[in-house]
């Protein structure tokens, strides 16, 4: 997430002012009895145990049309299980979509058989579930755009009536326009098979993580799920204060009420599983499936999580001018960053726990940031995405301990005259770096 753009926290005077959005919340620990929200595999509360009926009603759901393919080859042999999971950062998700792109390019993308996707990572995440063939979706979302396509500033007097300091109106057409039925019924086909697809948004009423299954929403063929699927994207990257949050309607006792839901970022910057979740009793309930699907179980499994971290998770030194403004921004770009790197140790530990391989990828934290009058400035999302462009098609990137950050304190990150990305030189990152970029960056041109 953008430090300039958790400015919104700037405006600490608008405290008492008001929203004209109309609400009929939803009051706590009552059930919910109508429509899609009777499904026991929709959503859970991300900070308990997924529960283990949940598992199993889950996985008879798609028993009848899971795809072996996924966990064996066609000598029987087991594959490889990969698993993906993509952080927040906003206009920095440029640099995950370019490096899931870079591996497509370089032929050792894997097929992943569960996305994870905070934030921006929602976004991402989508596209990755589907596979390479939306690999020009990506690349277009994050290099195409800029701040003008997706909000509108709002007048001084129009923030005391509103929920937000953006107006995010086409931000929200645009998702809407672009989840359509044919896209979930993508989705739906994937999760048939036996893949998942996760986000995770942040309930407000209730101040707790929701993580949304969203191959079961789109396993509902009808408007509200489609609106629902839409909704889910764009509160997990909904940044409280920035962009407007998101009601997400549903019935109670045959009343209607809501729920108010924005970024998951609020709580976690990444997620792979729920927390204290009781691994070995899973794995003994998948080990029982798979050989009532006549696979046979070997002693030794490869698995390998795949962590993509959509920001820079060095300190990185700047002088702090002594404002309000300043401080506040700093204060919280500062939060978010050890709250990244706290995700960052739980995944590792998670992964110790499933007996898989740990990678992760992040920005380097000498590269300039957006500039702070254009966050989702054009030309620096297409230096960010044709960065991670050029680490996708090495392997060389990715990391597999925990980072050690008292190295990265010794690196200089600050240095006024080129804080600007265009003048950034590539060459203290890696030798040939930039004529990667620029290639990169003339092939985007061309479009």
């Amino acid at each position: 997430m953008n430090k300039e753009i958790i400015a919104f926290l700037l405006s600490a005077f608008l405290i008492g002012c008001t929203s004209d959005l109309q609400r009929n919340p939803a009051p706590a620990h009552l059930n919910m009895d109508y429509g899609l929200f009777n499904s026991k595999t929709l959503r859970h509360w991300g900070d308990t145990p997924f529960s283990i009926e949940q598992y199993v009603f889950d996985e008879k759901l798609r028993s009848n049309t899971f795809d072996k393919n996924i966990i064996v080859d066609e000598a029987g042999n087991f594959r490889a299980q990969h698993y993906l999971t993509i952080s927040g950062g906003g206009a920095n998700g440029a640099y995950g979509a370019g490096l899931l792109n870079g591996l497509s390019a370089s032929g050792k993308r894997p097929e992943y058989r569960m996305v994870t996707g905070i934030s921006t990572g929602a976004i991402i995440g989508l596209y990755a579930f589907l596979g390479e063939e939306y690999d020009h979706k990506l690349r277009d979302f994050y290099t195409q755009l800029s701040d003008q396509d997706l909000y509108q500033t709002r007048y001084v007097w129009e923030i005391f009536s509103s929920s937000s300091l953006l107006n995010t109106a086409r931000f929200e057409k645009l998702v809407r326009e672009e989840i359509d039925r044919d896209l979930l019924d993508k989705v739906k086909e994937e999760y048939l098979r036996g893949r998942t697809f996760l986000v995770k948004t942040t309930n407000l009423d209730a101040q707790r993580p929701v993580i949304w299954n969203m191959g079961e929403i789109a396993m509902h063929d009808t408007k509200e799920a489609e609106r629902l699927f839409q909704s889910v994207i764009i509160a997990s990257a909904s940044i409280p204060g920035i962009f407007e949050p998101v009601l997400i309607p549903m019935h109670i006792n045959g009343v209607q009420y809501d729920e108010l839901h924005v970024d998951g970022g609020v709580i976690a910057q990444a997620f792979f599983i729920p927390e204290n979740m009781d691994v070995e009793e899973f794995a003994s309930i998948e080990d029982r499936y798979f050989t009532k699907l006549g696979i046979d179980l070997p002693e030794e499994r490869e698995s390998h999580i795949w962590m993509i971290n959509n920001s820079r998770i060095g300190a990185i030194w700047e002088p702090t001018q002594p404002s309000l403004t300043n401080i506040t921004g700093r204060s919280i770009s500062t939060m978010i960053k050890y709250q990244g790197r706290s995700n960052l140790t739980n995944i590792y530990q998670q992964s110790q726990l499933i007996g898989a391989s740990f990678n992760f990828s992040y920005i380097d934290h000498r590269i300039p940031d957006a500039p702070s009058e254009a966050p989702f400035s054009k030309q620096y999302m297409q230096y960010m995405y044709c960065y991670g462009y050029a680490q996708g098609l090495s392997d060389n990137h990715w990391k597999s301990d925990l980072p050690n950050y008292s190295q990265f304190q010794s690196i200089e990150s600050w240095n006024n005259s080129f804080s600007d990305i265009e003048y950034f030189n590539w060459e203290r990152i890696e030798p040939g770096l930039t004529g990667k970029i620029n290639e990169c960056l003339l092939r985007l041109n061309e479009i």
